[in-house]
């Protein structure tokens, strides 16, 4: 058996022109098939080094610029699958109450499925959840879970099917 091929595409989004990081969502949750890695923009001095030493034996947090993911559903072995979202964060784990307190709670509808220190956030949602509200709910989240300051625009990666 063969992997699948993809197709991988860089959108730069800047935060007033969401459209075409958006159409890329619908096309992929028309397929059942891809998935977007979504990540704020910094610039490069305001990221610490990547940990060394005993650190990475000790087990670090996660990134200190939060990475999103969108999944859209599709049929499984066990029936149909929810969409899912996922944040990587340098937080540690039991980020919920942070983002409620942050002004960025769970929608209504949305179960949380992981808050893990190491593999982040994953949360299903509701069918027929639309890509403006995942794209907004993920942007609040990634602004108050990043460890270092943001520089204002965002980076899409759009894993086509092949």
């Amino acid at each position: 058996m063969s992997a699948r091929r993809r197709h991988v595409e860089e959108i730069q989004v800047p935060p007033d022109d969401l459209e075409p990081l958006l159409q890329r969502m619908r096309e992929l949750a028309a397929a059942h098939d891809g998935w977007v890695n979504l990540q704020p923009a910094v610039r490069d001095e305001d990221v610490p080094p990547p940990p060394r030493g005993l650190a990475i034996l000790l087990g670090t947090p996660g990134p200190p610029v939060p990475v999103c993911t969108w999944v859209p559903g599709g049929a499984g072995r066990r029936g149909a699958a929810p969409d899912q979202i996922g944040v990587q964060h340098g937080l540690g784990g039991r980020v919920l109450a942070t983002l409620a307190e942050g002004g960025c709670p769970l929608p209504a509808g949305w179960r949380w499925r992981q808050d893990n220190p190491r593999r982040g956030l994953v949360v299903e949602l509701p069918e027929a959840t639309s890509p403006e509200d995942v794209v907004a709910w993920l942007m609040g989240a990634a602004r108050l879970l990043s460890t270092v300051e943001l520089a204002g625009g965002w980076r899409a990666i759009v894993h086509h099917p092949g």
